[in-house]
């Protein structure tokens, strides 16, 4: 018995958690989810604007508005569809001033990530203009990968009802977009062939809490006594914070399978190499190298 208690006490999963604690990382998770509450909105507005302007088509524009909810709970797709049709039908009045402000704001959201993924990797930050360079070079693929998965959608539609297509697709989806988050984003960073780890850890995790987050809806349904409103914000505050528990959960696998990242990022200050955080050796404390 005491063996196999040993043999547990070893084992990965059990080390990764130990290491998440010891780094503190929940903080910087519950940190990192106001950031994306407060910046994701504006971003995913600008670009919406920016596509209005450009596409002209309201058939195309609606698959794109459609493929941008999918990201969220199911009970938040409603109203969010709501706010981007009432986007959509004033992108005149918002103007390019107004959009690039949006964007400007939204923007924020790829910096504050480089804050906390450069502390658990263990990187010194970018400059600021690095940082918005860093930040706009996201914001473009973000751009990109969102026109891609109305693409995605469409053959995944001519298909059919595939059993588990889109649980697999889905889980493909977050891994590709966790993989080059942690190749772009942090200061210092990892060869992409050697983040795939926890990238597939976080994003097999993000798509399980997808699936299973109608059954938290359920339970939580008495928030809905106090207005849609709240409702909508609770749940997407509460969601948010999971998806980046998740997130920096990923990253810490990544770290102490790999040690001190190597390689520079998108966009890399010269000086910016690895740096012993306090995050990083909390990590490197419980890691065993595998």
């Amino acid at each position: 018995m005491a063996g196999l208690t040993a043999t547990i006490r070893r084992s990965f999963p059990v080390r990764l958690a130990q290491a998440y604690a010891k780094a503190d990382a929940g903080h910087f998770a519950g940190a990192l989810a106001f950031n994306m509450f407060i910046s994701m909105f504006p971003l995913i507005l600008g670009m919406l604007s920016i596509l209005g302007l450009l596409l002209r088509d309201a058939s195309l524009q609606q698959q794109v508005e459609t493929s941008v909810v999918d990201f969220f709970p199911s009970d938040a797709r409603t109203s969010l569809l709501a706010a981007m049709n009432g986007v959509r039908q004033h992108s005149g009045v918002l103007g390019l001033v107004g959009i690039a402000g949006m964007l400007w704001s939204g923007s924020n959201l790829f910096v504050s990530m480089e804050f906390a993924l450069d502390r658990i990797f263990g990187a010194g930050d970018r400059g600021f203009l690095r940082k918005r360079a860093m930040a706009l070079l996201m914001t473009v693929l973000f751009i990109v990968a969102v026109v891609g998965t109305v693409f995605v959608n469409a053959v995944m539609a001519r298909l059919g009802s595939v059993p588990w297509l889109g649980a697999v697709t889905g889980a493909v989806v977050w891994i590709l977009f966790l993989m080059v988050l942690y190749r772009i984003v942090p200061n210092r960073t990892f060869r992409l062939a050697q983040i795939w780890g926890g990238a597939v850890i976080a994003g097999v995790l993000m798509e399980v809490l997808t699936l299973l987050w109608p059954v938290y809806t359920a339970l939580a349904h008495g928030f809905s006594a106090y207005g849609a409103t709240f409702a909508l914000f609770f749940l997407l505050a509460t969601w948010l914070y999971f998806l980046c528990q998740l997130i920096l959960l990923g990253a810490v696998a990544n770290r102490m399978r790999l040690g001190p990242p190597p390689e520079a990022g998108a966009m890399a200050s010269p000086d910016g190499g690895p740096v012993a955080t306090d995050q990083a050796r909390a990590v490197d404390e419980v890691a065993e190298r595998i």
